[in-house]
């Protein structure tokens, strides 16, 4: 007996220990492919002056959205203390700082100078032209050609599907009963300990100790299953986000609106009351919702 505890003793810390790595490595590739570009800008263009010597650069976050959006102008190296003049095209654009009008500080710098795009933008590229003083700069601004409603249904559905899969994966590779089975047993060892404790029942607890170890084991087991269809899955399901974002105009592009003003998720838009939601967000509630509502469907909960 001694002898097959100290061989299983190891065997269930370096599954432990694997599963920690697993979780680790996912957790950090989720946050370089996922997280990360949600939240950098969606895109910079810059541009030097055309009409003078005088060196300046301008930036627009974004340089590629839909028509409607909000798009923030940096620049630096212009004319000190300068009004700033914006136009799209040929449109003449209205456009706000915190201050009032936009204007360059007494080092030449532009800061968050915002404007919207107009929203009877036609897809394809757009000439941005920034007058400050004597210099005009110009930069590019690109509208996708998909926007929404298209676009919501199109990471609406993907997200259906995907979740669709998932459940699937998980109902072929993971012993749901028997993981259902473990979740009861843990439930009622964990009540026989706590009655254990409180009646301070020595005997019983040192007892329980060596059951313990054996259902640890067990759950490292089930829990292994959980984490192979996350390895299954993962890769796959990043393939079709980066394809789905490139179809759609890139990671942070707009793909639905709200009414309902939520904080970080949804931004408002050049129509009041109406708030815009980007592709990561969009899709991060899709899937959340989808997977809750398809694992009570098929029953793939414990």
């Amino acid at each position: 007996m001694m002898a097959t505890k100290n061989k299983s003793a190891p065997s269930g810390g370096m599954s432990k220990t694997l599963n920690y790595i697993i979780i680790i490595v996912l957790a950090g590739l989720v946050f370089y492919v996922l997280v990360l570009p949600a939240f950098t800008p969606k895109g910079t263009s810059t541009a030097s002056t055309s009409t003078n010597t005088l060196s300046g650069t301008i930036s627009l976050t974004p340089s590629t959205d839909i028509a409607g959006t909000m798009v923030t102008i940096n620049g630096q190296m212009l004319p000190k203390n300068q009004n700033v003049t914006v136009m799209f095209d040929s449109t003449l654009l209205r456009h706000t700082q915190l201050n009032g009008t936009c204007t360059t500080d007494q080092t030449g710098t532009l800061s968050s100078c915002d404007f919207w795009v107009p929203a009877k933008t036609a897809s394809g590229p757009h000439t941005v032209q920034v007058t400050v003083g004597s210099s005009t700069l110009t930069a590019n601004f690109a509208v996708p050609g998909y926007a929404p409603p298209f676009s919501t249904v199109v990471v609406t559905l993907t997200s259906l599907g995907l979740g669709f899969v998932t459940q699937l994966v998980t109902r072929k590779v993971v012993n749901l009963d028997k993981e259902r089975k473990m979740r009861a047993e843990v439930n009622a060892f964990n009540k026989e300990k706590r009655e254990a404790t409180l009646a301070d029942d020595k005997v019983k607890l040192e007892k329980m100790k060596k059951r313990e170890l054996q259902m640890r084991q067990e759950q490292a087991k089930v829990s292994t299953a959980r984490l192979k269809v996350t390895g299954i899955t993962f890769v796959p399901l990043l393939l079709v986000y980066y394809l789905m974002a490139t179809f759609l105009g890139g990671y942070g592009v707009i793909v639905a609106f709200t009414p309902i003003p939520i904080p970080v998720i949804a931004a408002p838009t050049l129509i009041a009351g109406t708030f815009e939601v980007s592709l990561f967000w969009w899709y991060f509630l899709s899937s959340f919702t989808f997977s809750t509502m398809l694992s009570r469907l098929l029953h793939t909960t414990t």
